[in-house]
């Protein structure tokens, strides 16, 4: 059976993530930053609706052993997420009769930047966003609610993300998953 959905991650394949490191001054390595971004107990409750903005701000300041002059709040502010050149073209290529959808791990402060910057998302049929779903990548149950939602087989969704384990776990369930870098 043809591909009935074509499902995006946000970060990484449709927006570009910048350099974080440098928008919020921090005194780390980029590498140490996704360390510490991807394990943090106060990105993922953040990022799944369980943690107020203000209660992030404290806590991943500490995580990050954020020191900067100003407060961390308007450092954070200054990690903007941009939509790709060409994201529209890109959308168009792998619509194809197919519904669109995206499935990100992200925040509200980071999606509002995105969708201000383009209004490709409008011709979405569905957003899953971790926010909003409480639902986290790589976690199945993330992919399972986009399984039931459109009410298909795993096979007849085309998934791209940029993180391997993502991949990995939609992959597991039958998905046709695949590693997509847009940079």
């Amino acid at each position: 059976m043809a591909t009935r959905v074509m499902l995006f991650d946000l970060g990484g394949v449709l927006a570009d993530l910048g350099d974080p490191v440098a928008a919020m001054e921090l005194d780390m390595e980029s590498d140490a930053f996704w360390r510490t971004w991807t394990r943090s107990p106060s990105v993922r409750a953040f990022e799944t609706g369980r943690m107020s903005e203000t209660d992030f701000f404290e806590a991943i300041a500490r995580e990050l052993g954020y020191r900067g002059r100003v407060p961390f709040e308007r450092a954070f502010a200054r990690w903007v997420l941009r939509p790709f050149p060409g994201i529209e073209a890109f959308v168009r290529q792998r619509e194809r009769g197919r519904q669109l959808a995206l499935l990100s791990n992200t925040n509200p402060i980071h999606w509002r930047q995105v969708t201000a910057a383009t209004t490709v998302f409008d011709t979405f049929r569905q957003t899953f966003l971790s926010f909003e779903t409480g639902l986290f990548k790589p976690d199945p149950d993330a992919f399972l609610q986009v399984i039931e939602h459109f009410g298909c087989r795993p096979a007849d969704i085309r998934f791209l993300d940029d993180v391997q384990a993502n991949v990995d776990a939609a992959r597991a369930l039958g998905i046709d998953a695949h590693r997509y870098c847009a940079r």
